[in-house]
């Protein structure tokens, strides 16, 4: 019963946030243009500045000192082939391929992920997953661009792909963190303070935000392709990459971060280049909405059987 509540504690919250803002932007509070640029505010500010006074704080030496971010990048890059070589045979629509391929390999973890480490490990204990994300970030990117363009029909630029990962905010965020944090930088209170407090408001701010921007008008036409990818981005990879992770005798934070960063939902960003590359964007949408409602349940009930086992 302990672990029930627990696990039901973790997740409650999140779709409290949510369901907040549907009805903001059911009432007319806020419209759908007004959320969406609200999301700027996390991905420009509020989520760098969380991963960065993350890293900032961590043990980076004894988090190194494993192999855990190597087969977590084993996992990335396995996925993503998968997908990429998959999806293509299944799907013959260049607007869709690529959006599927996200679908698939690319999770929401940086959002949605901070938010249940947060709730579950505590907002002082988030090093590893921070961490996670900054070898995640690049990677994502990388190959989110390279599967968009391809079927972009234009020519993969490198040069570009390159820029676009070191100017990520997440990026320069976690990079930040780790400059002070090799350099044992102090900052003075004045700039600690408003760090904090900017960070502390990114987990309801994102939910709430996602909240007020799902829609699920595409959700029978799409219905297909939405089953497909949820379930794998929801069940099918989570389950493999934990058993992994157990079976290698990893433990405790390791297999949460790993449960988060391989189980989130799809990530908004793909709703975003979807738009932005002339890719299907209404079933980019679809996906990120149902995956991310579907999520808050498929979490829970990793967490509560995890906790059953006695592995997290």
């Amino acid at each position: 019963m302990e672990n029930l509540l627990l696990s039901f504690n973790v997740v409650a919250p999140l779709l409290v946030y949510m369901l907040v803002g549907a009805l903001l932007r059911k009432t007319g509070v806020m419209d759908e243009s007004a959320l969406r640029k609200a999301n700027s505010i996390i991905f420009y500010v509020t989520l760098p500045l969380m991963c960065y006074r993350a890293v900032a704080a961590s043990d980076i030496g004894a988090m190194l000192e494993t192999p855990y971010l190597l087969y977590m990048t084993v996992g990335i890059v396995v996925f993503y082939a998968l997908a990429a070589w998959i999806v293509p045979l299944a799907c013959k629509d260049d607007r869709r391929r690529g959006v599927l391929i996200l679908g698939v390999f690319r999770s929401n973890d940086a959002i949605f992920g901070l938010a249940v480490a947060a709730a579950l490990l505590g907002e002082e204990n988030l090093g590893l997953m921070s961490i996670a994300i900054s070898l995640c970030v690049p990677l994502y990117n990388l190959f989110s661009v390279v599967a968009m363009e391809r079927y972009r029909g234009e020519k993969v630029h490198f040069g570009k792909v390159l820029l676009r990962i070191i100017i990520n905010p997440i990026m320069l965020g976690c990079i930040a963190g780790f400059l002070v944090n090799l350099l044992s930088v102090d900052l003075p209170l004045a700039l600690q303070k408003p760090i904090d407090g900017l960070a502390s408001i990114t987990s309801p701010l994102a939910f709430l935000l996602l909240g007020g921007t799902i829609s699920f008008s595409a959700v029978r036409k799409n219905r297909l392709a939405i089953t497909i990818v949820s379930l794998l981005r929801l069940l099918v990879i989570p389950v493999a990459v934990v058993g992994t992770f157990l079976l290698l005798g990893f433990r405790g934070e390791y297999i949460v971060v790993a449960l988060i960063i391989f189980g989130a939902p799809v990530a908004m960003v793909t709703y975003n280049m979807a738009l932005a590359m002339q890719a299907d964007d209404e079933l980019a949408g679809t996906l990120v909405a149902t995956t991310s409602v579907l999520s808050i349940f498929t979490m829970f009930l990793f967490i509560y059987f995890l906790k059953q086992l006695a592995v997290i």
